[in-house]
């Protein structure tokens, strides 16, 4: 007899079912609907990671039209008496991963996650047999004639044979001997830095990560302040340690924050993620008009270029041609703060936007 679930187990479930059957398994689309900053907060409901209040189970309702209080239902379908598992079946082994939620994955995400499993199973050296995947053979399928799909069946119309070297043992073939001989051509670096590209500061095959808060803070019309970042951490991203070296910044002072609107387009999209780098600019003649500063401006955070005007006042600068400059000014009493700048929103902004970007007024 199995223990009575819990309603956070039963809400968490009836999300992952409610995504997979009214999204079609799309976070990003249930993350839309349920009007979600990020898309995150709907992995973090669906894994158990965060437990669902009455109030988001209410709206979850609601935008899925759903009937009332069906969140808090167990809707699993209870086994007949022959399907019911033994009593000395295991429990769930992973704890900190929602049963519900592997299981209401789509074929094609159960498929990619069990290949990931095979993965971290060789890598682990865990001595656990696995198998290829079964595809089932398609029924009377005929076989290819000479010339077709099967290799083996193809003429081999440029064989390659060396002179001082027997025959291999069938046409078109090589001996043992030869392939041998092809693969001690090859010569593999373990130098630390192959791929490794001067003008970008990092190297393709750096395996080593490091994590770089995730902040759930929106830089352009956002409500909250960058100072507040310890209770707006929504996760941790994973970045190649050269990457984040090659700005030559102190990487804990790094955050992963995304963008609200186009103001800055093309170079910042709308939610787009963007590389922030908190730094307190206090003196005007450290701005420099090509680098894009977060700024708070009286409670809402803001991502634009600065442009300093002869007279000592400062312009925020939009990239989008649509939204003109306006004054930065403490004259209607809000604060104007300097925070940080932009390192990278996929674009490299490490020296600043390409100033053929940057618009004229």
């Amino acid at each position: 007899m199995s223990s009575m679930k819990s309603i956070k187990e039963i809400r968490r479930a009836n999300f992952a079912r409610a995504i997979e059957e009214k999204c079609s398994g799309n976070q990003t689309e249930a993350a839309t609907r349920l009007e979600y900053s990020t898309p995150s907060l709907v992995s973090r409901y669906a894994t158990g990671k965060k437990d669902i209040g009455d109030r988001a189970a209410r709206k979850m309702e609601e935008v899925f039209g759903l009937p009332n209080n069906w969140m808090d239902a167990d809707h699993t379908p209870a086994p007949d008496d022959d399907a019911k598992a033994p009593s000395d079946a295991r429990p769930w082994p992973f704890p900190s991963i929602a049963e519900a939620a592997v299981r209401a994955l789509p074929a094609g995400q159960l498929s990619a996650l069990e290949g990931a499993m095979a993965l971290a199973i060789a890598q682990l050296n865990l001595g656990i047999k696995v198998g290829a995947p079964f595809r089932a053979p398609e029924a009377n399928a005929p076989r290819a004639s000479r010339g077709g799909l099967y290799a083996d069946d193809g003429a081999d119309e440029f064989p390659m044979r060396i002179a001082s070297l027997p025959a291999a043992s069938r046409e078109g073939g090589t001996t043992t001997k030869q392939s041998e001989r092809a693969v001690q051509s090859l010569r593999i670096s373990h130098a630390a830095n192959v791929g490794h590209v001067p003008r970008a500061g990092y190297s393709a095959n750096d395996q080593e990560f490091l994590s770089v808060p995730e902040l759930d803070v929106r830089l352009a019309a956002g409500r909250l302040g960058i100072e507040n970042y310890e209770e707006t951490a929504i996760g941790e991203i994973l970045l190649r340690r050269s990457f984040l070296e090659s700005f030559k910044l102190p990487i804990e002072r790094m955050k992963i924050v995304y963008a609200d609107g186009d103001s800055m387009e093309p170079v910042i999209r709308n939610e787009g993620p963007m590389l922030f780098y908190e730094e307190l600019v206090n003196d005007p003649r450290l701005i420099d008009s090509r680098t894009i500063y977060a700024i708070n401006h009286g409670g809402k955070m803001i991502v634009k270029c600065i442009q300093r005007e002869r007279n000592g006042a400062l312009l925020a600068m939009s990239l989008n041609p649509s939204y003109p400059p306006f004054p930065l000014e403490k004259d209607d009493g809000r604060d104007v703060c300097i925070v940080g700048r932009i390192l990278w929103s996929p674009y490299d902004l490490r020296n600043g936007v390409d100033e053929r970007l940057l618009p004229i007024w």
